[in-house]
């Protein structure tokens, strides 16, 4: 029986406003389906990812929580931001307020997660295009943006394997900086 070693597990917190469609991009990233019935999450929805990234052949599973984006839920949510290696914020092509509250959702991470993290911004609902709001500009410039269609799988992994090759990416240099560290030897 051949069993993938799993080298480390990695926590992805997917946030944004409710209905913008992020239990919608990990159903399509994850299992490949997706569902046009509309159901709220309650809370946070946890589902595993295992895969190896680009710049290292060792498998790491992805825990990724997609936490509820309703309002009388933020008390909760705070809690569930410790422990986080990265995020996707996600707002909704079609609704110029989710686009707004995207800087909310970015100041929410930081402020609930005591540390700064690789963040990447999705645009979602490509497909909509009768209903786009036309936005000429990435909603925050120093983080990366990527527009998808959850509902035909259009550049949903491209967003999630950005993100996952940018945690790794930090990882592997902080090992580097810490065996630099340790392996110095000085013939004083």
């Amino acid at each position: 029986m051949d069993r993938k070693v799993i080298e480390t597990s990695l926590k992805i917190i997917i946030i944004g406003d409710g209905g913008t469609g992020k239990t919608s991009l990990v159903n399509q990233f994850v299992h490949k389906k997706f569902s046009s019935i509309y159901k709220t999450t309650i809370g946070v929805d946890i589902t595993t990812y295992e895969t190896s990234v680009k710049n290292t052949a060792k498998t790491i599973r992805f825990v990724i929580w997609d936490m509820s984006g309703q309002t009388h839920f933020k008390k909760f949510r705070t809690h569930f931001y410790t422990g986080s290696s990265g995020a996707i914020v996600v707002y909704d092509l079609t609704n110029a307020l989710s686009y707004r509250n995207i800087s909310s959702w970015i100041k929410e991470c930081h402020n609930s997660s005591n540390k700064a993290i690789p963040i990447i911004i999705v645009g979602n609902k490509a497909d909509l295009d009768e209903l786009q709001i036309l936005h000429t500009k990435p909603p925050v410039q120093e983080y990366p943006t990527v527009i998808t269609s959850a509902k035909n799988n259009w550049n949903v992994e491209k967003a999630f394997f950005s993100l996952f090759e940018t945690i790794v990416g930090q990882i592997l240099v902080k090992k580097e900086e810490q065996l630099a560290e340790t392996t110095h030897v000085s013939f004083e």
